[in-house]
């Protein structure tokens, strides 16, 4: 008797690791939508530069979510995609917003559920006699219902000194 007690003791503490072990480690599902959020994200880094690339008002449209707000040295805040859209082919209208060169590079990306926040450096060429220039961005980047991602809030301005935007590989 005492045999199967300590039997039956043993194997529900068993029973109770195995269960805190499951619920304390993520699943293989948690994991995949993890991996499935960094990868949609990166398909947005990759509009983005491609949207730079064509300078295009409605290419830069389709990064943003409808709530957007971008905040730029200089200008004030621009609050909603329909600003930014408008402002957008306002450069486009007068030839500026295109680059022959953009390269981010996003030092950290933190995703917390439908939010992902990430900073990092970018240089950009806007022509072939241009020199090359550089800045810093902070930007939020919000889950869209069709679980796409769209930037919801970005911060983002030049630096005149290379030392204040180190790239490990900028445009040259």
């Amino acid at each position: 008797m005492r045999i199967c007690m300590r039997f039956g003791i043993i194997f529900f503490i068993i029973i109770a690791v195995l269960r805190g072990a499951q619920i304390a480690a993520p699943s293989s599902q948690e994991n995949r939508s993890a991996q499935q959020d960094r990868v949609a994200i990166e398909r947005l880094h990759q509009q983005d530069v491609q949207a730079t690339l064509s300078g295009k008002a409605e290419d830069f449209g389709t990064l943003w979510d409808k709530d957007a707000v971008r905040l730029l040295p200089g200008s004030p805040a621009e609050i909603g995609r329909a600003v930014i859209y408008a402002s957008d082919k306002r450069e486009e209208t007068a030839g500026k917003g295109q680059s022959i060169c953009y390269k981010p590079e996003i030092r950290d990306l933190q995703i917390a559920g439908d939010w992902a926040f990430e900073w990092g450096y970018f240089s950009y060429k806007e022509s072939v006699n241009a020199k090359p220039g550089r800045g810093k961005v902070l930007r939020v980047i919000k889950r869209q219902p069709d679980g796409s991602w769209k930037f919801a809030r970005v911060i983002g301005f030049t630096e005149k000194l290379e030392s204040a935007a180190p790239l490990s590989d900028p445009c040259q």
